[in-house]
């Protein structure tokens, strides 16, 4: 289908009886259409009906008998549990509940269905339409950029004539892989985005086929399945393409003369402290890189600082946050999120200093903030006097997903104080309250957590952050007089310990913020210092 369907409707006659009128009201209470002559009696003789225009009514629910007792029809909404109850389990199993009435849930829940249904048809589907359009536009450039690639080779391979030749045959034998691989992959994802399609439309035909009398569970259903259904959306990457470096003449080393074609890879080497900055205030509790050269800080009364490598402070935002954790990223369009504690909002700072509401988070509190570079998704940890949880939104600010409890209604954190999101998409957290890091799946699936060394007595999680390669790093800011524990953790993407990156010798002390640049520093600050350590772990792998 390539629009909305029609939704437009027969002929609608009054249900009073003996009236044929054509019916443009209908009565919430009692649940009939009433034509315009027969409204203010049918109000007079039924004080307190609710009469709306026919377009605005609520839908009567349908019957539908409770599983557990196949007697009673299901007639109540918990709303604690969020699930359609009898009135037996009710009694049972939620007396103690917050309770609404069914009816109001099931005509709020179909109102959104319809929205987000609506939304599919006019915004998700043509756009996923138009990613599939771009795929062979995108492949003839992934032909002209490496036949680009190809030519260059050739020039230099000349200047070395008949000595480059087997080197020359060689590399084109890793362009074709290169390239296989490449177009392979595009065609996968094509296949993927269509299969989305297909999975969207089929979905919809599916509810449709059902609307006019679907069942308050499966309705609920419906309604999950649609908001797991943006998660499904297939990511739009951009294809890897070789890059080819000249290299100087010289028959004794030909092989790195005319140059390699490798995608990037890294190893973990020794730590090398390569660079400190100083900025103003006292100690630093999270930070997030602004490539190419700066940097966005909290400082110790809370207050947001942009600065060079030389403690320069280049912009400022004053704040009155009283949780000053990790309540700030930067987006991949080189955008500031930070999160405002008192006025339960997220703002956005442009790269022109220009700051705007973004998200109200309602009676929630929002904490953290991340920005995931696989898709541009925003996480907000947010907290309440009773619980905790992390709400997904897109690019936009749409909410998208709820993570809050495991798959026994457990709750899944005791405080989301810092996030962040590994390579295959984990979303990880420490959390301070539970002296954890807790990782779950993108769909919110609880995978693992980790408590820290068992020789350590304390573990007081506090910056996160992963790498290129799955590790999750994390620092441990426990201290006391007896005790320096004071470290960053190294983990890898299943959460088993690897090493103390930063032992207790040699990390700061108290380091709260931590962050991996785009040159794939690592950046480590503390609580009881303005100065911030730059070093280097990782080193290229040998050509």
């Amino acid at each position: 289908m390539d629009q909305v369907p029609d939704t437009a409707q027969h002929f609608i006659e009054c249900d009073t009886e003996s009236c044929r009128n054509s019916s443009k009201f209908y009565c919430n209470n009692c649940h009939q259409r009433i034509c315009d002559q027969c409204k203010q009696s049918h109000l007079e003789q039924n004080i307190g009906h609710e009469i709306v225009l026919y377009q605005e009514r609520k839908r009567k629910v349908p019957s539908e008998k409770c599983r557990i007792h196949p007697t009673k029809n299901i007639d109540i909404y918990c709303t604690d549990c969020q699930d359609p109850l009898c009135s037996t389990c009710f009694v049972l199993h939620h007396r103690n509940h917050d309770t609404s009435d069914l009816e109001t849930i099931y005509n709020d829940i179909l109102q959104q269905c319809q929205k987000e249904v609506t939304d599919i048809w006019k915004t998700d589907i043509p756009k996923a339409r138009d990613n599939v359009e771009t795929f062979e536009e995108k492949r003839e450039n992934v032909k002209k950029e490496i036949a680009i690639v190809r030519t260059s080779m050739k020039e230099r391979a000349d200047e070395l004539k008949k000595a480059v030749d087997s080197i020359l045959t060689d590399n084109n034998k890793k362009l074709d892989e290169i390239e296989n691989s490449v177009l392979n992959e595009m065609v996968e994802q094509q296949k993927e985005t269509e299969d989305y399609i297909k999975y969207l439309e089929k979905m919809i035909v599916d509810y449709e086929s059902k609307m006019s009398s679907i069942k308050p569970t499966e309705l609920i259903i419906f309604h999950k399945n649609i908001s797991f259904a943006f998660l499904k959306m297939p990511n739009k990457a951009e294809p890897k393409l070789p890059i080819f470096t000249l290299g100087t003449i010289n028959k004794e080393e030909i092989a790195k003369q005319l140059g390699e074609i490798e995608l990037e890879r890294f190893k973990l080497s020794s730590v090398t402290k390569v660079s400190e900055v100083t900025i103003q205030g006292q100690g630093t509790s999270h930070l997030s890189p602004l490539p190419p050269n700066r940097f966005w800080a909290t400082e110790g009364s809370g207050n947001l600082i942009q600065s060079d490598m030389e403690g320069n402070i280049l912009q400022k935002i004053s704040t009155s946050m009283w949780y000053i954790i990790g309540n700030h990223t930067v987006t991949t369009e080189g955008e500031l999120l930070y999160t405002d504690n008192n006025e339960n909002t997220v703002y956005r700072v442009t790269s022109y200093m220009s700051i705007t509401k973004f998200i109200e988070t309602g009676s929630w509190v929002p904490v953290a903030i991340y920005s995931s570079p696989i898709n541009g998704h925003i996480l907000v940890g947010m907290t309440t006097n009773l619980d905790q949880k992390i709400t997904r939104y897109n690019r936009k600010g749409r909410q998208l997903q709820d993570i809050q409890r495991d798959d026994k209604g457990q709750s899944l954190y005791k405080s989301v104080d810092y996030i962040t999101q590994n390579i295959n998409g984990d979303i990880c957290v420490s959390d301070l309250k539970a002296k954890k890091v807790v990782v779950v799946t993108a769909s919110g699936k609880y995978r693992f957590s980790y408590s820290g060394l068992h020789a350590q007595s304390g573990f007081r999680p506090h910056g996160i952050c992963t790498n290129v390669l799955g590790h999750i790093l994390v620092c441990n800011g426990y201290f006391t007089l007896n005790e320096n524990c004071s470290a960053v953790h190294l983990l890898d993407i299943n959460g088993q310990f690897l090493s103390l990156l930063l032992t207790p010798d040699h990390c700061p002390l108290c380091p709260c913020a931590l962050c991996i640049d785009n040159q794939h520093n690592l950046w480590v600050g503390g609580w009881d210092s303005s100065t911030i350590s730059v070093y280097t772990y990782l080193q290229e792998t040998e050509k």
